[in-house]
């Protein structure tokens, strides 16, 4: 069974520069859980629960890094210990307008982990 939460969009202060941990800007992160199928999915307990996820992504956005890198770093540690049953994490980060000069577009990063 795979699990997507896609597109979670968050006003952020993460960044090297003071300025970007001042004003803040845009990121969306997208999250992919495999794990194996249950026999049956009749109760939370047997599902990969979106609001876990959710609470975990959030708790690491609202605390500023430096690097966008260790922020899905610590995502993704976060996902692992809470999802013991994954066999594939991923973590992707967006940074919708990272600061340099003359650039239209974003950065993004993105963190893996395979059982």
């Amino acid at each position: 069974m795979i699990v997507e939460l896609n597109n979670l969009q968050f006003y952020a202060y993460h960044g090297l520069y003071d300025f970007e941990r001042e004003k803040g800007g845009d990121f969306i992160v997208n999250i992919k859980i495999e794990s194996t199928d249950n026999i049956k999915y009749t109760d939370l307990s047997d599902v990969v629960n979106y609001e876990d996820i959710y609470r975990i992504v959030h708790h690491q956005m609202v605390s500023s890094k430096d690097f966008i890198e260790e922020v899905a770093r610590l995502i993704l540690e976060d996902l692992k210990i809470k999802f013991t049953e994954a066999i594939y994490l991923e973590v992707k980060l967006t940074k919708c307008a990272p600061p340099i000069q003359g650039m239209k577009g974003s950065a993004i990063v993105t963190a893996k982990y395979h059982r």
